[in-house]
């Protein structure tokens, strides 16, 4: 009896130490650097644990170099296997924040009293421009034309049509440098034959239909993705958190209501301390990857600066004072429910834990961890990852390192443990060569066959069989482009739609201008609840009146104003809103 109790007791201090939690991943991670101002802090671990409210509050201390600790709401998620820390103040620029954790957390994976980190916050707040990401894909490639007249929705020139599969293209019309034209969401069939579209008051990228049935796009002036249902209604919305503006390249909305986004970050950094006569100032920009939950928090982020190094881009110009480090422009969630991020600065894919944020493995690039067995050429600047039903992957290699320059929609077989990867499948047009510096696309569709957006050429769009005959070609009028094309089965009626649909705002809001600073042309946006005279104004930093944008009575509702500083001198300008009872001032700055 006293042998059996010896053993129970034996078996419970086993049972206790090995049900200790670790931490799996913090975010952001320790000695992170250039961190949002206004980030939150993820701590996950490997179990799930179980405390009150009361004992969570106690556990986690946040404090910056300054001495300030910081409140903020503390919460559990993902079945109590992550605690979110969100402050109710944004940090200091440039700050050094410490988190201490104890009590009640702590001993859940410790035995010590103290477990403590710390990061540093970005110094500046820089905005990246959502259509500069595409101007800076063409690398010179296009010209800037002028048009005599402002075109209306497109006609869509629709070449070969010889049995394509069932279902319709979407597509979302623009033109870079050029403001005379009107963008589309764009329903069509195989004819040409527009079914449904949907005017905007800005560009619209990204167009497509999620696996919910629902679409959604990039409103290039809200900065955000707008969900829709089949008559074009706005059902929702989804954007970044932390602080963070939404890039455009990719929203994937998930079975649970939670959404994968990325965001461009835009950080000052001394490449002279990294490449002999780097910038001593240079604008680097990183990426963020970031899932939110159904309430828009941040869950997970990844950020670039705590993976790649900088001069992972190697076609980039590291003496340069704009460096776009990364540039990425896709991302898929893997069979395993981890991550693939395409990285066209980089020409790589990378595999990212989920769960730690940890890589998986790279494919392609400076730091490539596989022999490509046929395929000497490799991917070079590529658009696109997708796992495919077959177990393979698929992307768009624009092909701007090849020699000759070309572009072709290729298809992997990849050995994760063997770290091989062998061509089974590519289309590249011939016999003449076609070339689409920037965007595109490669879809398989359910038959078999694979639609290619080419991006910034003609012809828009190609379905071709696995034997690589043409079974659809459309092309957009010259130089109108569309970020990405897909083709879905759509049950929807047919729509004629009329301006961008947004609600009415429940408050009065400025604001800040974006892109901020600018040089020349930058975008103000307001929201009014209630239809009333509004005035808009732009002062220097002596308070003299430079610009009047705005004074005139608004309906209720959400407005967005260009402003040009082509005519003054850089330096620091203000804005003001004034309507009813409403004053906001806004500072903005001009970079020539």
């Amino acid at each position: 009896m006293k042998i059996a109790f010896l053993i129970l007791i034996l078996l419970i201090c086993i049972s206790f130490t090995f049900s200790k939690n670790r931490i799996i991943c913090l975010e952001p991670d320790d000695g992170a650097e250039f961190v949002s101002t206004e980030n939150n802090i993820i701590i996950r671990f490997d179990n799930n644990f179980y405390l009150t409210q009361g004992e969570l509050n106690k556990s986690i201390k946040v404090t910056g170099s300054a001495g300030k600790t910081y409140t903020g709401k503390i919460q559990s998620i993902l079945d109590c296997s992550e605690v979110v820390f969100n402050p109710d103040l944004p940090f200091q620029p440039g700050e050094r924040i410490t988190v201490s954790i104890s009590g009640m957390l702590l001993k859940t994976f410790s035995n010590e009293k103290l477990f403590r980190y710390s990061f540093l916050t970005s110094i500046y707040k820089l905005e990246w421009d959502a259509m500069q990401s595409f101007e800076n894909e063409f690398d010179g490639e296009l010209s800037n034309p002028i048009f005599s007249s402002p075109p209306d929705l497109p006609v869509l020139t629709v070449g070969i049509n010889n049995n394509p599969e069932s279902g319709y293209i979407f597509l979302s019309n623009f033109r870079l440098g050029i403001t005379s034209y009107t963008p589309y969401l764009i329903i069509t069939d195989k004819n040409g034959i527009i079914y449904s579209y949907k005017e905007l008051t800005s560009n619209g990228m990204d167009f497509k239909k999620q696996p919910n049935g629902n679409l959604t796009y990039f409103s290039v002036s809200k900065a955000k993705y707008y969900e829709l249902g089949q008559n074009f209604n706005v059902l929702d919305s989804f954007y970044c958190g932390n602080g963070y503006k939404t890039d455009q390249h990719e929203l994937i909305v998930l079975s649970n209501r939670h959404a994968l986004l990325m965001s461009y970050d835009l950080q000052v950094v001394n490449m002279s301390l990294i490449v002999p006569g780097g910038d001593t100032a240079a604008n680097v920009t990183g990426l963020i990857i970031q899932e939110i939950d159904e309430n828009k928090n941040v869950v997970f982020q990844w950020r670039s600066w705590d993976h790649f190094l900088i001069t992972d881009a190697w076609h980039e110009n590291m003496l340069a004072h704009t460096i776009d480090a990364v540039h990425g422009n896709a991302l898929e969630i893997d069979n395993d429910s981890n991550l693939m991020l395409s990285s066209r600065h980089l020409d790589e894919i990378t595999k990212i834990n989920r769960t730690t944020g940890d890589i998986i493995w790279r494919l392609g690039g400076k730091n490539n961890q596989f022999i490509f067995t046929n395929d000497t050429l490799k991917f070079t600047y590529q658009h696109a990852i997708r796992r495919i039903s077959n177990g393979n992957i698929t992307l768009y290699d624009n092909g701007n390192f090849h020699t000759p320059k070309f572009s072709r929609a290729l298809e992997y077989s990849i050995n994760e443990a063997g770290r091989t990867v062998t061509k089974v499948w590519e289309f590249r047009n011939s016999p003449t060569a076609i070339f689409g510096p920037a965007m595109g696309y490669a879809q398989r569709l359910p038959g078999g066959n694979t639609l290619i957006s080419w991006g910034t050429t003609n012809p828009t769009v190609t379905e071709v069989t696995p034997t690589g005959t043409k079974a659809f070609q459309m092309t957009l009028p010259t130089n109108m482009f569309s970020y990405r094309v897909f083709k879905f089965d759509w049950n929807g009626p047919p729509t004629s739609g009329g301006q961008e649909i947004s609600k009415v705002p429940s408050s009065y809001g400025l604001s800040q201008n974006y892109p901020n600073p600018f040089n020349p042309v930058t975008s103000i946006s307001f929201d009014i609840p209630k239809a009333g005279f509004v005035s808009l104004l732009v002062f220097d930093i002596t308070g003299r009146e430079i610009k009047n944008l705005v004074s005139e009575n608004k309906e209720a509702g959400s407005y967005t104003i260009r402003f040009n500083g082509t005519n003054i001198s850089s330096g620091l300008y203000f804005y003001r809103l004034v309507t009813g009872n409403f004053n906001s001032t806004q500072k903005m700055i001009l970079v020539k």
